[in-house]
């Protein structure tokens, strides 16, 4: 089946749908979406990215819309963005990134579910104990948007393998439980000339950062990497799910305002947030 045949169908199958302030759009429903899959054999992906390039949005994200307009969504479902660490924060950032329309997942981590994580990882459940998070996540995005290419890797990152980890990926999301390893990825990612989006969690409170390449990034946080010890202040205060979902969604807009070619408003910043008072701060980095 050749491309116009499919944009005929898809023509054919959107329906005129009101946004909720009124205005008009044209929607093509999931149902519709996976028929034309099925009858021409195109990928989720791609179906998704024609018909947005048709002006027709798939309803799974009309209602990212106006926020993120049809070519806005088109960057999105085109970028590949690596998460790594997919625990409380990795878990929520998987799950927003999916359900947001990021085209493709780079999922890294080679732990497994404990009893622990259930407090506070999206991704855990009881019958997922001991299973690799990577796996659980792939399998978790496909079930949310069959439009997402996913690809797990069930390892830990390493200095030697991170290159190949990051691949294609145009970003990288730290979702990291230890300070080293975060210095490995920014290091990977200097490398690979990608900006890192940073979150990390201590109890009710958490940090955010965007580093691009060439800035000094995490050193200004936690000083030389020779020097930095393996965890931060969850060590002593835990980790709480509700700091953990915000510093997520922290990281996910920053995600897709660079990937839409918005400014990085993290970019050389520190924004740190305390849930116990509900007060932020933004510090610059220099």
């Amino acid at each position: 089946m050749t491309r116009q045949d499919v944009s005929n169908m898809l023509k054919t199958q959107a329906i005129g749908r009101k946004r909720p302030d009124g205005s008009d759009y044209l929607s093509l429903s999931f149902r519709s979406e996976k028929g034309i899959v099925e009858e021409s054999h195109y990928s989720h992906n791609q179906i998704q990215i024609m018909a947005l390039e048709l002006d027709i949005v798939p309803e799974r994200y009309a209602r990212n819309q106006k926020s993120l307009g049809c070519s806005e969504q088109l960057k999105l479902l085109k970028s590949c963005v690596i998460v790594v660490g997919l625990g409380g924060l990795g878990g929520c950032v998987t799950e927003i990134l999916a359900r947001v329309g990021v085209g493709e997942l780079l999922l890294v981590d080679g732990d497994v579910f404990e009893d622990s994580n259930l407090n506070r990882q999206l991704l855990s459940r009881v019958e997922d104990l001991g299973r690799k998070k990577a796996l659980v996540a792939e399998n978790r995005v496909l079930s949310i948007n069959p439009g997402v290419n996913v690809r797990a890797y069930p390892v830990y990152l390493e200095a030697a393998n991170c290159r190949d980890l990051i691949g294609s990926a145009v970003l990288a999301v730290d979702c990291l439980d230890n300070i080293p390893d975060r210095f490995t990825l920014e290091a990977g990612c200097r490398n690979k000339n990608i900006p890192m989006v940073s979150a990390a969690i201590g109890g009710e409170s958490g940090q955010a950062t965007v580093v691009f390449p060439g800035e000094p990034g995490l050193s200004l946080i936690y000083g030389q990497p020779e020097n930095v010890p393996s965890k931060g202040i969850e060590k002593s205060l835990g980790t709480l799910p509700y700091a953990a979902i915000t510093m997520a969604a922290i990281e996910c807009a920053e995600v897709v305002s660079y990937l839409t070619g918005k400014s990085a408003a993290l970019r050389s910043r520190l924004l740190f947030a305390d849930l116990s008072d509900y007060s932020l701060e933004l510090l610059s980095l220099s």
